[in-house]
């Protein structure tokens, strides 16, 4: 019994590891796919779509006015340089793909935060070592877990780890529930598993 409580022990720590790993790297990835969404939308979505529709309005008050002219004027050379950007942007959306990255991300971080529950929740399960032959087998499933949402994940930028430590401060991970207020002291704590 002595050796269950030893090795129960052990579980729990690599089950608390697990949990930190996966809210570390879930946060980044988060904060990854928001990231390169925004840029998607905002530095090459919208303005294709902007100057693409500029660009339609220009050339087809440029036909209604003279026809097809020799004599573009102002208009046809602003189509053109219009024309350029938008197929500029088009080619950088296409090169860039942070549509694609924030997709991959937002994916990463949805497997992360799914075992991140499980190991959240994992006590509820096992409270105590009663049940140490099934405990292992769901901490080794757990590590298997990590290993393959780690391996099938897209690369962390630096920048997305380094908004971690802000997500949680602003409480992004923690649960009511599991806060502690001292009568005595009136603070507030987070409850450790």
């Amino acid at each position: 019994m002595a050796n269950d409580k030893e090795h129960f022990k052990i579980i729990l720590k690599e089950v608390k590891r697990h949990l930190e790993d996966t809210e570390t790297s879930k946060l980044a990835h988060w904060d990854a796919a928001a990231t390169y969404e925004k840029r998607h939308k905002l530095y090459i979505g919208l303005p294709a779509t902007i100057l693409s529709i500029l660009l339609t309005w220009l050339i087809s008050t440029e036909f209604k006015q003279s026809g097809i002219s020799e004599n573009i004027g102002i208009v046809g050379y602003v189509s053109v340089l219009l024309g350029l950007i938008v197929s500029v942007l088009s080619g950088l959306g296409t090169f860039l793909n942070f549509n694609d990255l924030a997709i991959k991300h937002r994916t990463a971080a949805e497997n992360y935060h799914s075992l991140w529950r499980d190991c959240k929740n994992w006590q509820t399960d096992f409270p105590d070592e009663s049940k140490i032959g099934q405990s292992l087998q769901i901490v080794q499933q757990y590590r298997k877990r990590l290993n393959e949402i780690n391996r099938d994940s897209p690369q962390i930028p630096k920048w997305a780890w380094k908004s971690v430590d802000k997500q949680r401060k602003e409480g992004s991970t923690r649960y009511k529930i599991d806060q502690i207020k001292d009568k005595n002291t009136n603070l507030t704590t987070t409850e450790d598993n």
